[in-house]
Parts: structure tokens; sequence; C-alpha cells
């Protein structure tokens, strides 16, 4: 087949993608029944118009009726909506206004705070909530629950005591543990020999450097303390523990709060305390859209007989908290219990929750979260286009998308820093079907942060994948072990056109574990850096019957237990560590011409569609075609600093250049013990824009940074105040900045010592936005006008439609398009024009556009050398098709 001729097929389908078009929210107001308003200003008595609001969201919601509308104005309201239901042809819609940010909050002002003596304020106060879950607020940022040993304000950045090796499985002897009465305190664990989850108990007797407690799951060696690879532990829920600003304690029998006070006093600042778990409660309500609304210390439900529901632009932050992983009752198990049932703890009631059948979230982002981020569950649900971040730091399997149930479709989202699995089901929960579910284009990294024996995408165990595709999925930056896991005898999952880079040990780990791994497929896959043991495995299977592993580009083997009737498949795969991949590093993994994977797969049917050329290529993106994109094209869904050419000097004289060779299977480790002034500095070969920066020390136990502090500078040689500083020892350690910088130099410094060397395999960046140096994907556009975009590019943009990128970081001189000519030959004056900050501002570049008929790469050089934040418009001219348009960069 001409790749021509396919070129065409491709734009039809293009053209058939609707866009997801940002614009005010009043205008979706439904177009019949009744339309209320609702303001801070108004009055419940009022009639509910423009000129004469309601107060109360509830208000409004006492009053609809199928078909009606409540429009809220700008405000903070603190209530529980209940709405009742619409019906398919009628919902009730509640919408944002437009005129500003509408917020449910959760919470409640906490008063009347009084000096108790010992550096302790209090409130008397009644937390409804089951205490487990109660949440506290200072001046708008979540304070924390006292603790020791004390943390940083990031959870996914914890700071761990690790308990002597003399401790057993419900027995802690720490020679640091502070003299206190730390009865009835809860202790959280990441302790054994491979501890994939961690568990919470009571203590129940304590004494100078040593306690006792009950609870934990007694599950030996793997999770249990004791004389083991991991002792880590942490006290909370104490008010022994309250000894830095902000910090709290809530005594259940008094109803009272106490507080450490910020330094100067109360006076002046703001405490709230969570009250309503479910700021939106739909478990009662079918055909209901929600439109417009940001949740703030609280989170929204929908119930198993819950349809129509539409939950759109929705914006959660600190959605739940809890302090305990109790296991699961019985009566929400799916399979007969077990202590090995505690990975299940938290996750139904937890995140923002979809049940039911038929409903959409979308365009949302939820973020901040101790369990889920997303819990999808029932039959039919949606969830696309979301960007779900921060979540799951509590260390059981509370993923950023839990999917249990069948017919589900989970698409377009981007997932990262999550405690575990970005995307997860739990069998325990769902039962061992898990069929007809759609998992694709989704681009998950920063897992695995609270855990090791786990991957990005993980299903476990026993399912029943039949009907089931995980397809055009990205995978990356994780510090688990594989990038795509189908974990202990689960069968008939199919897998095709994924990417990972950066996973560890595996691309895609199939495990039988002593048990069958039944008819598994993984097709057409793109496996890059940071892999070190296999791109593909099928292993520890008694039965591998019906496996099949094709046409996947890798650099370690692809393998398959071989058992089964019939045996296992695996052929047509390019193992190479030079496949021609675009760029491995930043995760480009698609072709250059004279690959050898061009045209040398084999054909497999449902999987290999729209080939170009004589036959399938190999690996995840066909060569000629436009190139598609994973993730949600929200704000804040695109933020890693694209790698180049970076150096990196240590202080003690060793090479440091595994810190910065973009694999996260290299390793740096410093010549002594670590001591405050050892430092990195970082060359980025040229000026980038970041606000945050990833120290990732792999699969390591013990050489994290027991403290450091990162300075920029522009020339290498002056350097300013640092601009963070970080405690806390996780396994990949977080310095955020209060603003982003422009620099070229950056220097990592240890401000506190530890007892062994420093470790770093990995160092990224990431900015508030687009890096322009990384391949800018047209279909990812922040908005467009007067075309549709579809999975891998544009339609034809006619003279005067324009793409655009909002807060792209920019430095550069060199801009590249990829583009397909749409303009009739001879036609003159076609062309793209790049314009900075809106359609008619400064022109930067114009690339010329020919009647060349394919899709094809053009660079010009830029007016001037462009710096800074800017929004980027790719705005054509001349015909009424000039070009579809692929992607962008620019560059020096």
């Amino acid at each position: 087949m001409r790749r021509r001729d396919v070129r065409l097929k491709h734009l039809s389908v293009l053209a058939a993608v609707t866009a997801l078009l940002t614009s005010p929210v009043q205008a979706h107001a439904a177009q019949s029944g009744h339309t209320y308003h609702v303001a801070p200003r108004g009055s419940d008595r009022a009639h509910g118009t423009q000129a004469s609001p309601l107060r109360t969201i509830g208000a409004c919601l006492d009053r609809v009726r199928p078909g009606d509308t409540c429009l809220v104005h700008q405000g903070t309201y603190r209530e529980q909506l209940t709405p009742p239901s619409g019906t398919e042809g009628a919902p009730i819609t509640i919408a944002a206004y437009g005129d500003g940010p509408v917020t449910v909050d959760g919470t409640e002002k906490v008063t009347g705070w009084k000096d108790v003596g010992g550096g302790l304020i209090a409130a008397d106060t009644d937390l409804p909530p089951d205490p487990e879950f109660n949440a506290v607020f200072l001046d708008n940022t979540r304070a924390a629950e006292g603790r020791w040993p004390n943390s940083g304000a990031d959870p996914l950045n914890t700071t761990w005591a690790e308990a002597d090796t003399t401790s057993t499985d419900q027995h802690i002897d720490d020679t640091d543990l502070p003299a206190a009465d730390w009865t009835g305190a809860t202790v959280h664990l990441w302790a054994g020999s491979n501890p994939w989850a961690q568990q919470t108990g009571t203590v129940t007797a304590t004494a100078p450097g040593k306690l006792d407690f009950k609870g934990g799951n007694y599950r030996c060696p793997p999770l249990c303390m004791g004389n083991q690879t991991y002792r880590n532990y942490y006290l909370v829920g104490s008010k022994a523990a309250l000894d830095q600003p902000g910090e709290w304690y809530y005594d259940k029998s008094a109803h009272r709060l106490y507080m450490v006070p910020p330094k100067g006093g109360i006076a002046g600042h703001t405490v709230t305390a969570k009250h309503r778990l479910w700021g939106v409660d739909l478990s009662d309500s079918s055909y209901v859209t929600l439109r417009g609304l940001d949740l703030w210390g609280t989170s929204l439900r929908t119930g198993k007989s819950s349809t129509g529901v539409v939950v759109d632009r929705l914006h959660a932050t600190y959605i739940s908290e809890f302090s305990t992983l109790p296991m699961p009752p019985d009566s929400d198990l799916a399979v007969d219990p077990f202590e090995g049932n505690i990975v299940a703890s938290r996750i139904l009631d937890s995140g923002v929750q979809i049940l039911g059948t038929g409903n959409t979230l979308k365009n949302s982002e939820i973020a901040q979260s101790a369990g889920d981020g997303v819990l999808v569950r029932g039959t039919g649900n949606t969830v696309t286009n979301n960007y779900i971040h921060d979540v799951g730091w509590m260390g059981s399997y509370t993923p950023g998308i839990e999917i249990n149930g069948n017919g589900q479709t989970v698409t377009h989202n981007t997932i990262r820093r999550t405690g575990r699995a970005a995307i997860d089901t739990a069998w325990q929960l769902n039962g061992t079907e898990f069929h007809d579910n759609r998992i694709a284009y989704n681009d998950i990294s920063e897992a695995m942060r609270t855990s090791r024996d786990g991957s990005p995408f993980y299903v476990c165990c026993s399912l029943n994948g039949s009907g089931t595709s995980i397809d055009h999925n990205t995978a990356h930056d994780a510090d688990g072990q594989n990038g795509y896991y189908v974990d202990n005898y689960s069968g008939h999952f199919r897998l095709h056109h994924n990417v990972a880079w950066n996973t560890g040990a595996r691309g895609v780990f199939f495990n039988g574990h002593t048990g069958p791994s039944i008819a598994n497929e993984d097709h057409n896959s793109s496996y890059g850096v940071g892999i070190n043991v296999a791109s593909v495995a099928l292993g520890g299977a008694t039965d591998a019957s019906g496996s099949y592993l094709s046409n996947i580009v890798g650099p370690k083997p692809v393998t398959a237990t071989q058992t089964g009737d019939p045996l296992p498949v695996v052929r047509s795969n390019l193992i190479s560590d030079k496949p021609g991949y675009t760029d491995p590093v930043n995760g480009e993994l698609w072709l250059t011409p004279g690959s050898p994977a061009i045209d040398a797969g084999e054909v497999v049917d449902g999987v290999t569609t729209d080939v170009l050329g004589a036959a399938p290529d190999q690996g995840a993106y066909e060569y000629g075609a436009p190139i598609w994109s994973t993730g949600c094209d929200l704000p804040g869904c695109r933020q890693r600093v694209r790698h180049g050419n970076w150096s990196a000097t240590a202080s003690d004289g060793t090479d440091a250049a595994a810190t910065v060779d973009g694999d996260i299977n290299t390793r740096w480790t410093g010549a002594a013990p670590q001591a405050a002034g050892q430092s990195l500095t970082v060359d980025l070969g040229e000026s980038k824009t970041f606000g945050r920066l990833s120290l990732d020390a792999g699969r390591d136990t013990n050489g994290q940074p027991y403290g450091f502090s990162v300075s920029v500078s522009r020339d290498g040689t002056q350097w300013g105040e640092p601009l963070a500083r970080v405690s806390g020892r996780s396994f990949t350690q977080d310095a955020v900045f209060s603003r982003q910088t422009t620099a070229r130099y950056l220097r990592i410094t240890l401000t506190a010592s530890g007892p062994t060397p420093w470790v770093v395999n990995d160092l990224r960046l990431y900015g508030d936005g687009p890096d322009a140096a990384s391949t800018l994907q047209a279909e990812k556009a922040t908005t467009v006008r007067g075309v549709e975009r579809g999975t891998a590019a544009t339609g034809v943009l006619g003279s005067g439609d324009w793409v655009a990128f909002r807060k792209a970081n920019i430095s550069g001189k060199h801009l590249t398009a990829r583009l397909d000519s749409a303009c009739a030959r001879g036609t003159r004056g076609c062309s793209l024009q790049l314009r900075l900050d809106a359609p008619d501002g400064p022109l930067a570049a114009v690339v010329p556009v020919a009647g060349t008929g394919d899709w094809q790469e053009q660079s010009v050089t830029l007016t001037r050398e462009v710096t800074g934040v800017h929004d980027l418009y790719l705005v054509a001219k001349g015909a009424s098709g000039v070009a579809a348009l692929d992607w962008l960069t620019i560059r020096p």
C-alpha cells in the first residue's frame, strides 16, 4: 500500500475527532428548562434570577426539576451538594457561571484558640468525620498531623525512622526513639524483605528506645518488622509528636484540636478542618451534569445505581486524607478473606469516585490524595482527558486511577507522582473478571514513590482480561520494576503500541508466579533506555498457552516461558541498542529513516492497521504516519524539561556522568558517607526554565540524601541563595521552587550528614508549562481555532486557523514543524506563521508550505532568538486548505 494513499485515510479519521475547546461555561447552559442563578450576595428567599440570585447551591437544588440549570457565580460555598436526578433527555445541570472560581469547600473554620502551655494552642471543636479521616489546613495549605520523625511538606517525600535489627514483627527497638508516652499512637510501617505495601498498627506500650504495637499484616518476611532489609516506620496521632509550627493533634474524646502555632502566634492566620468527606454526593443521582466547579478539602462520588452523570472541568484538591490502613471489611471483598488483602485498604473510601453505569469524568484536574486519585467502578464508565497527580501517599494500592468492573474507557489521562501505580485494579474488590476495558493514550510517570514491587500500570491477580485492550500508552520515569505489569496468574490481556523507558528492569512483565499466564499478548510496542533485564518477559508460568509477543523494538530480549499448548509465540522482534529511535533519552521512540524496524514487522489481526509501505513496521510508531501522543491537553499536562547535552561534576572528584545520562539504571555513588557541603554541579549546556527538580536514587534503600539545597546560576560563577531546601528520605526526592527560574547551571548541596554515601541514578527537571525544545504535539495544543484534532495530528488548517500552546518555555532560534501540505500545486503564499502571545502578536517565523503532499519536516530560522515564557500561536495563511500539523519544536 502506498504511503500517499493511506495518508488521506489518516486525515479523514483525524477530521472526525471533535476538539475539546475552551469556552465560557455559561454558553453551555441548558437550552430548555428553567435557569437559576446562585451567588454569595444572594438570598435563598430570592427568585434565583441573575439580578436576584439565590445564596446557596443547595437552595437551587431544592428547586430544580429535570432540564433545569443552576448557574453558580464566583465564590466559596461551604455546603454539600446532593442533586436530585434528571432524565436522559433532560439532565439537571450545575455549572460555574464563568465569572471566576466556584469552590465547594469541605472545611469549616476553627476559631476560639487558646494558649494551653507547652508551646501549644487548642480549640474546642467537633470534627464530624471519623477521626481517621481528619484533615487540617493552615492558611489554605495542608497542615501535617504531628509525627515523629518530622518530615517535609510533601507527603510523597516522607522521612522514615529506621528500627534496629533486634526488632520483631510486633515490637520496635530504636535507640533514636524520643522518650515519651507513645501509647495509642499510630505506627506506620514500611518494612520487610520486599515490602510491596505499607500498613499501620496501634502502639500498646512504650519504654525508652522501644515500643510494642498491635496490628499490621503479620506476613513475614515480605511485610513485617524485624531483622529485614527494610525497617522503616514513623509515628503519628500522638500529642507527644507536636514540635513543629503547624502540626496538629485531635483529641477525639475531649473534642479538642491542638496545634503548634506559627511563629509569631495564631493571630492573622486561618485554620480550617475537614467537615464533609463528599462535597458533591451523587450517590443517589442520575442524569446530572456538573461543569466547571472546584473542590477543596472534599471529594465527589456517584453511586452504584448512578447513570448518565457527566463531571466536566472539575478542579479537585486535597480530596482524601486518612491516617490508618485497616483491612478491608469482608463485605467489600470479592474473594475469600486473607491477610494479603491489606493492599486494598482505602481503595473504596477515597478519591473522586465514578461508580455505576455510563458516567463520565473528563477535562478535570485531581490532586492531593492520601488514597485514590479516581476510582472508576461499575460498567461502561469513561474517564478521559484528566490530569491526576500527587496521590496515594499512604502506601496501599491506591493509584492514580483504580479501574474495577467491565467495559470501562480510560483514555488520554496524564497521571504522575503516585505512591504506587498510576493505573491499577484491585482484584480483591473487583473480582477476577476484567472484560472489555479500554486503557489507551495515557501518559503515566513518576509512579512507585512508596514501594518497589510494582509498576506504573499494574493488574493483579487471577484476572481474566478478555476483550481488554491496553494500547498507545507511555510509561516512564518510575521507581518500580516494570512499565506494565500483569501479575500473578492473570491472562487474556492484549497490549499493543505501548511505550516505556526508565522503568527499571522491564518494559512489560507477564508474571505467572508458579501459576498460569494464558493468552497474554504484546505487539508493536517500543522500549527504550532505562530497561536493563528484558524488553518484554513472560516468566514463571506453569501454563503460558496462547501467549504471543511480536513486532517489539527494545534494548533487551523478549522472552517467554515455553510451557503450554499451543506454546507461546515470540517472533519478529528487533532487539538492538541502535534501533533508529529519534531521541530515546527524551522518550521519542519513533523511527528515523533507515531504521531496521521499517517494514520489518508481521501482520497481527486487529493491531497492524493503516500500514504504510510493504509491511507493518516493528514498534509503536509507523514510519511516515503522524506521531500519536498521550496524556491530557490541560494546563500542567506537559511539564518535563527536554534533556539535552547535560554534564555533572561531583565535589569529591568522582565521575558523576551517570546522574545526567537519562538512564535510571545507571548510578553515581559518592566517595564517602554523606556530609554537609558535598555537592553536585550540573551544566545544562543552555539555559532552561524549570520549577522542580527530581533527584532519583533508583531502587537503592539507603543512599538518598538526608537533606539538600538547590541553587542556580546563569554563568556557573555567581550563585544566589538556595531556591529550595529538602528533607525526607524517599527514593525520589523533589525540590520545588517557589517560582520558575531560568538558568544554565544548578548545584545540589547536602545540608546534613548520613551514614552511607550519597547515591543518584537520575536527575530530571520540570516546568510549569511545555518545553518548546521538546516536541510539541499539535493534538495536545492548549487551544485550537477552526480545525479539529485527533490522536496524532490536526486536520487541515485553513487561512486564519491556528493552534496555540500556552506558557511554553522557550530558548532558541530554530523552528522545525512536521506538516502535510494541503495547498494546491501552484498556489502561492501558503504558510504557517509563528506568532508570540496572540494570534496577531509579534511575528517570529514563517514556514512556507508547498504542495508536497506528504508528511515532511520543515525548518526555518526565527527573526530573532526567543527566550522566556510565551504563548505560541501557529497561524495558517494563504488558502482555504494550508496544511495539517503533526508537531513543532524551537531549539537553539
